[in-house]
């Protein structure tokens, strides 16, 4: 059963494409675990009105789960534009799910009007984009959060126990990361992912995901004391368009003796056994792929540490499975800090956005990939 007063969160959603879709189907599962939160979608926004009624009516045709369990009487309604969500009075948060280009005059606009915003990733296009969107929103009281919904999926919550606290592999040494998808060939020049007209690539595209293993286990190492990277060095291989097709990022964390090795890449696809690897001084985690969605993990720990050879113990398989995508796990946790009347979730803070930006930015200034003129609306000074 429902609890009586959970609280709900009323979204408004700016763009139609797959994850919009995705986030309302998601919200709209109505799932007995979770009591103290729930979800009413009021408004999806297109530039097309027609385009807007045909996702309700296909992805979210009773809105969310406050709406589908009767506990909200609001009917979610297709606008056309996306001031007329902004605008509404009905609207707690706005979801951006637009194209990466989009996100920083989408994000800026609802904060604004005065909405709390969960932005889709990459968060904007640039660091300096991503600084005026946080300032304004703790100038206005309000909650804005980067939409890199992996950290609060079960198998990441665990991990991060598992690895900081129980210290099962010892002391984490090096993380192994890629997230790549098999584009090339497959979709055309001018889909957004090779267009850079619409800040395409696999850096921006995928690089949240690969970065995202480096940052929970080797930034927040209790030893590490959230000391950021060092000597970032960053390879692209430009697809014939200008973007990047294949990225890799190497960076250091001098403080725990540690690397991390990562890549995305839209020229093949990441093994299907291998998306993660955690080496530690005492075993290592392996996850399964897709690195955006981790459900498999196996652990295996070494029982005669040694120079080239050690044994092993019988690896532990951990398996955390849920329905649908999961991007409700995210969804729930801004519920919460609305909530709670938190500005930032502490799972996702401002800094960390702030943090990937800036090394993003590093990568494409190393390697020459300019995004053409006026396509970013704010410039580092």
């Amino acid at each position: 059963m429902i609890a009586a007063t959970p609280y709900i969160a009323r979204w408004g959603i700016i763009g139609t494409g797959w994850i919009s879709s995705e986030f309302c189907k998601d919200i709209a599962l109505v799932r007995d675990d979770v009591k103290d939160v729930l979800h009413s979608i009021v408004a999806v926004g297109s530039r097309d009105k027609a385009k807007a009624q045909s996702f309700i009516d296909e992805f979210c045709p009773k809105g969310a789960n406050a709406q589908a369990g009767g506990i909200s009487s609001l009917t979610p309604k297709a606008v056309e534009g996306y001031e007329a969500v902004y605008n509404d009075p009905e609207v707690d948060i706005i979801y951006v799910g637009t194209p990466n280009q989009a996100h920083f005059e989408n994000a800026k606009a609802a904060l604004e009007a005065g909405k709390h915003c969960l932005l889709e990733k990459p968060a904007t296009l640039n660091a300096a984009e991503w600084a005026v969107l946080s300032e304004l929103a703790k100038g206005k009281g309000l909650f804005l959060m980067e939409a890199v919904w992996t950290r609060f999926l079960p198998l990441t919550l665990k991990l991060q126990e598992l690895i900081h606290e129980q210290k099962v592999i010892g002391d984490v040494r090096a993380v192994h990361s890629d997230f790549s998808m098999e584009f090339l060939g497959v979709v055309p020049p001018t889909h957004r992912t090779f267009n850079i007209d619409m800040a395409g690539g696999s850096m921006l595209d995928l690089g949240p995901y690969t970065l995202l293993p480096a940052l929970l286990y080797l930034y927040h190492a209790p030893a590490n004391e959230q000391s950021p990277p060092e000597n970032l060095i960053g390879s692209m291989l430009k697809a014939e368009t200008g973007v990047d097709l294949s990225t890799s990022i190497t960076m250091n964390f001098p403080k725990i003796n540690a690397k991390a090795f990562l890549s995305s890449s839209f020229a093949y696809n990441t093994a299907e056994d291998r998306a993660t690897f955690i080496t530690g001084t005492k075993g290592h985690i392996t996850l399964a792929s897709p690195g955006c969605r981790p459900t498999k993990a196996t652990i295996r720990r070494f029982t005669k540490p040694g120079i080239m050879s050690y044994g092993h113990d019988d690896d532990e398989v951990i398996e955390l499975n849920f329905p649908q995508f999961g991007l409700y796990f995210e969804a729930d946790a801004v519920a919460r800090s609305l909530r709670d009347g938190q500005l930032e979730n502490p799972a996702m803070p401002h800094k960390e956005t702030a943090m990937t930006m800036e090394i993003f930015d590093e990568v494409r200034r190393q390697n020459g990939y300019v995004f053409r003129k006026g396509l970013e609306q704010v410039q580092a000074s």
